[in-house]
């Protein structure tokens, strides 16, 4: 749900435009909202995982998240729906971390939690993609409201199952690290809005660069505040683990690509080759199958193998997919469309289940939520620059080559 929903709604826009006849800003910021909240949120979330437990905080973000989906979908305005998005992104960046933690502390066995946290990754994964079809065909068939109501019966059954099959986790009786906590949220929260702002208005333009300054002043207070807290939320002793960091490097890569490479594929296909919401979310279908097929039965090879063959596999997989899409133009050639989505889904498929065994492997599983708050975080911020710097030049190019080089060969070299 949290990640089919960061998706969703990106192909319902035109739809909701429409409906509360709202400028084009506002109504990215019904996508935004989300994404700044949530990523805002990630890291905190991880950590006050490891201080709560993971199950209790999985439980009460599950909560607010369907009622604040329910509120999306009774919004009467485009400001209430903006509000409701941020509440919702918020609940979301504490369900992605305690999801994660439930499944290290669930089970002890490092051979069955890398076989638990790959399908983890396969779901997670899985949705990037899913969510376009999803939205396409809800839009379509019962409006773009549809896309928040469906998140109310399948959280309420989560809450249920959780409380029936997840045991209690340990909490960790030490005290909160407020400072490092509002200091974190700032940093990723204006960081992304900043490339958000950026992107769309200029990066001379007053806002972007007024949250730059503010991210980059929110990181050095962070930084301090964690030297010297007694109990830090973010110990800078873990950013000094090789393995950590290249895991949360290579999660934002992954996240460029594969949200920037989704990006350029919808945008293709609506404006060069005339397709409306439903049609261009179906056309997913091999992205997505090949991405399932990879994320579900080659990327099982992670409890044998280890994720590095897979990492180093998927990525080359998903960059000769991005070259293959470099002849895309206002024909529509099938055939080189098919080809280069199934590469780039499949290798994104076998990426997306081995970045969470990279990172929770590194940390002791007290820390399990910090580790995956970090990579859910860098993930974000990889997927926001990625729209920031390559989203304009895909709109701003022709129509008839809106899959030109200009586009294709970042997320091919990410």
């Amino acid at each position: 749900m949290v990640l089919v929903d960061s998706s969703a709604l990106n192909i319902a826009l035109p739809r909701l435009r429409s409906d509360f006849a709202g400028g084009l800003v506002q109504v990215e910021w019904t996508v935004n909202a989300y994404t700044v909240a949530m990523a805002a949120c990630l890291l905190g979330g991880g950590t006050l995982t490891d201080r709560l437990g993971a199950r209790r905080l999985f439980q009460l973000s599950l909560v607010v998240f369907v009622l604040s989906s329910a509120a999306c979908a009774a919004s009467p305005g485009i400001g209430t729906l903006i509000a409701a998005r941020a509440v919702q992104g918020v609940s979301a960046g504490g369900l992605l971390p305690a999801s994660l933690a439930v499944l290290a502390h669930m089970y002890p066995d490092p051979h069955r939690r890398a076989r638990a946290l790959t399908i983890w990754g396969g779901v997670s994964s899985l949705a990037l993609v899913v969510g376009p079809v999803v939205g396409g065909t809800l839009t379509a068939t019962a409006g773009w409201r549809a896309i928040f109501l469906i998140n109310v019966p399948i959280g309420l059954a989560a809450v249920a199952l959780c409380a029936r099959t997840v045991p209690a986790s340990p909490a960790r009786l030490v005290p909160f690290d407020i400072k490092g906590q509002l200091a974190s949220t700032a940093v990723v929260g204006c960081a992304i809005g900043a490339l958000i702002e950026g992107g769309s208005d200029g990066w001379s333009a007053p806002l972007p660069l007024a949250l730059l300054a503010a991210a980059a002043l929110a990181a050095a207070a962070l930084v301090l505040f964690e030297r010297t807290a007694a109990h830090p939320m973010l110990p800078l002793a873990v950013l000094a683990r090789p393995g950590f960091l290249s895991g949360l490097a290579i999660g934002a890569l992954f996240q460029f690509g594969a949200y920037g490479s989704q990006y350029a594929i919808s945008v293709h296909l609506q404006r060069s080759w005339g397709m409306g919401p439903l049609g261009a979310g179906l056309a997913f279908i091999p992205f997505a199958s090949c991405w399932a097929f990879a994320s579900f039965v080659l990327a099982r090879a992670v409890t044998r193998t280890g994720p590095r063959l897979l990492l180093v596999a998927g990525a080359a997989a998903a960059a000769v997919g991005a070259l293959a899409l470099l002849p895309l133009g206002d024909g529509r050639q099938w055939w080189v469309f098919v080809l280069g989505s199934c590469l780039l889904g499949g290798g994104a498929g076998l990426m997306g289940p081995s970045l969470p065994t990279v990172v929770l492997r590194v940390l002791p599983v007290h820390q399990a939520g910090l580790a995956s708050g970090s990579l859910n975080a860098l993930r974000q911020v990889g997927g926001a620059v990625g729209l920031a710097l390559f989203g304009p030049i895909m709109n701003n190019s022709s129509p008839t080559r809106c899959g030109s080089a200009s586009g294709w060969w970042p997320w091919a070299s990410c």
